[in-house]
């Protein structure tokens, strides 16, 4: 019996496969992933564009913007106290941040949130900042989900200066609760 010729295109994933290469889906998806990997140190860009606050003087606004320029990382980690549907699987915190003195203030950088969701629902998640220039609050951060039950944690890069803070609180819209850390200035 005699074999045939192949008469029609061999498909690119299987030519791939047969050549010891990777398929142009495994490529797009490796593509996605290095991509990807470069941005994790910095998974707070999706809060990057939201407003900044306003600085009540040139001091201030000098201070923030030199401890901007060189990171404004904080450096004494801090712990939220769980409350309600903030919280982590464990129940022990609602999430952390990382803070520092510096001239002009206190610098809060990274921020992180945990919520629990029951159903699957949408909820705007928000850093609030409350100082002397906003006694009533400031959202310096915020991103919007809609989840699955289940628990969830983000990151929000601050890395601002707010001079004479008193308080940092994280929420997942009021009907969650909002824990709050106080500085007490």
């Amino acid at each position: 019996m005699r074999r045939l010729l192949r008469t029609r295109p061999t498909p690119l994933a299987e030519a791939a496969t047969r050549r010891g290469r990777l398929s142009g889906r495994w490529l797009a998806a490796l593509l996605v992933t290095g991509v990807l990997a470069l941005l994790v140190p910095g998974v707070s860009f999706a809060t990057a564009s939201q407003p900044r606050p306003a600085t009540a003087t040139v001091a201030t606004a000098t201070a923030a913007t030199a401890d901007v320029a060189v990171g404004c990382r904080g450096v004494t980690p801090a712990v939220f106290p769980a409350a309600g549907f903030i919280t982590n699987p464990s129940r022990s915190q609602a999430g952390h941040l990382w803070w520092r003195p510096s001239t002009g203030g206190i610098c809060i950088g990274t921020v992180i949130e945990w919520v629990q969701y029951n159903v699957t629902a949408t909820k705007a998640w928000r850093v609030i900042v409350y100082s002397a220039q906003h006694p009533n609050g400031q959202v310096v951060a915020q991103r919007t989900f809609t989840l699955s039950p289940g628990w969830y944690w983000w990151s929000f890069g601050v890395h601002q200066v707010f001079s004479r803070l008193s308080a940092v609180c994280i929420t997942a819209d009021d009907s969650f609760g909002a824990p709050c850390l106080h500085f007490g200035t």
